[in-house]
């Protein structure tokens, strides 16, 4: 039963995911592609896509979302500086950036 729930609700933020990378995609094409790290190709086929195949892709059992926060050693490095200087923001989107 959990199992099951836990499906869904994968499935449900797949579909959240999907419809917002379509929008952020027909907003400003080139700031997603940066910003989602995702291929041209693969950017035109999600801007294109029904909401029919949307939910398709979403209804897999597989989470959609990959995260990207680059070397575990690096992030660690930054959220564990104890010094603010008030650069942790500035570096972890370098190192968002550059993942």
């Amino acid at each position: 039963m959990q199992q099951s729930r836990n499906i869904a609700e994968l499935q449900d933020l797949n579909l959240s995911y999907l419809l917002l990378v379509q929008k952020l995609l027909l907003e400003d094409r080139e700031t997603a592609v940066f910003r989602l790290k995702i291929e041209d190709d693969l950017a035109d086929l999600i801007a294109e896509m029904s909401v029919k195949d949307l939910s398709l892709l979403a209804r897999q059992p597989h989470s959609l979302l990959r995260p990207s926060l680059g070397p575990v050693d690096q992030l660690r490095a930054i959220l564990s500086n104890k010094r603010d200087t008030g650069l942790q923001e500035t570096h972890l989107a370098m190192l968002l950036a550059s993942a």
